[in-house]
This record gives structure tokens, C-alpha cells and sequence, in this order.
């Protein structure tokens, strides 16, 4: 199976409540390789890299809502090569998930 990367926008309560140390251990979980970054506007912004099947699995365990904790409202699929995901052909680059800003 190849490979594709995905692009996500994740609103909600999802900065300073742990939900990027989630996302991180559900994406090395997984094997997906990419980031995942806190946005000035309170949004989080993903790129993830994997099969199919692994994106799909990543994409429904990061889909929380937990009591005190990170709240997930809509996790908004775009395209690449935005302001938010410069170079988005480089993601096969990435050997593993990183945790940024």
C-alpha cells in the first residue's frame, strides 16, 4: 500500500490541554510520520503521512472529547501547500512524528 499525507485543522479545546502529546502517541501508535503544531487562532494543525488504513485509524483516535482535557469540535481536512503546510511534498521526508511549537 502507498503511502498519502493528509492535511488537518483541528478546533476545538485543543492548546495547552495535552492534546498534541496525544496526537503524538496516537500517530507513533500507528506509524504515521509528520507534526502536529499549535496555531495562533487556538487551532492545531496536523500533517500526517501513512496508508490508508493507519491515516483513517489516526484520524478517528484523535477525535476526542475528554472530560478536563482536550475537546475536539471539527477536524477540518485541506489541501497542502498552504500558508499553514509549506512544503507539503516534503512530508515523506519526515522519519518519524514530531511535536512543534
Amino acid at each position: 500500500m502507498a503511502d498519502w499525507t493528509v492535511c488537518l485543522i483541528v478546533h476545538g479545546i485543543v492548546q495547552g490541554v495535552g492534546y498534541r502529546h496525544l496526537v503524538r502517541t496516537v500517530a507513533v501508535r500507528h506509524g504515521i510520520r509528520g507534526f502536529v503544531k499549535n496555531e495562533d487562532d487556538g487551532s492545531v494543525s496536523i500533517m500526517a503521512t501513512g496508508t490508508d488504513s493507519q491515516i483513517e485509524q489516526f484520524v478517528d483516535e484523535i477525535d476526542v472529547d475528554i472530560p478536563a482535557g482536550p475537546s475536539v469540535v471539527n477536524i477540518e481536512r485541506v489541501n497542502g501547500d498552504s500558508e499553514r503546510f509549506p512544503n507539503t511534498e516534503r512530508s515523506k521526508e519526515y522519519s518519524e512524528f514530531l511535536v512543534l511549537k
